[in-house]
């Protein structure tokens, strides 16, 4: 999986908010398996949280492959796009896991977009946030949302999309 510098996470999610990263090949499916956890390492219960994730397509430009990992500029993409829901399956709330799944067969990528060539200078970019909103409890905490923040570059496979 593909490095990010740090300045280009920086643009995505801030200087201190997680972020999910990686470059994907065109057509790959993938997942990741989420866990909520304390500072003392217990699981956070989802329970009665609303968990959502969307993306959007992003313009890439000024791509380099720099000795701490890839870095370049992102920007809204025109026209703007419709902004994508991801799904979350596996949710076992009081354990606070899920599993995020990409299932790029909803991002309307086509093997003939310019951007996906095997010579293009800056591939494809999404990028988007993962939300759990968490209800106020009544005599305690306020209403309180987590954000991980997403970005993904998708490259040709070289096989298929030359």
């Amino acid at each position: 999986m593909a490095a990010f510098n740090q300045n280009t996470i920086y643009q995505v999610s801030g200087f201190s908010n997680p972020c999910i990263s990686g470059e994907l090949v065109w057509n790959q499916a993938t997942y990741w398996n989420l866990a909520f956890t304390n500072q003392a390492g217990g699981a956070v219960d989802l329970t009665g949280a609303t968990i959502n994730a969307q993306i959007i397509r992003r313009e890439v430009s000024n791509l380099q492959d720099t000795r701490t990992g890839l870095s370049f500029n992102i920007a809204d993409y025109t026209p703007t796009p419709t902004a994508i829901t991801l799904n979350i399956v596996n949710l076992n709330a009081s354990a606070g896991t899920f599993t995020l799944v990409i299932d790029d067969s909803t991002w309307s990528l086509v093997s003939t977009d310019p951007e996906l060539e095997i010579n293009a200078q800056n591939p494809v970019c999404f990028s988007g946030r993962i939300m759990v909103n968490f209800p106020a409890i009544s005599g305690g905490n306020p209403a309180d949302d987590a954000v991980i923040f997403l970005l993904f570059l998708v490259r040709s496979d070289g096989i298929v999309v030359v």
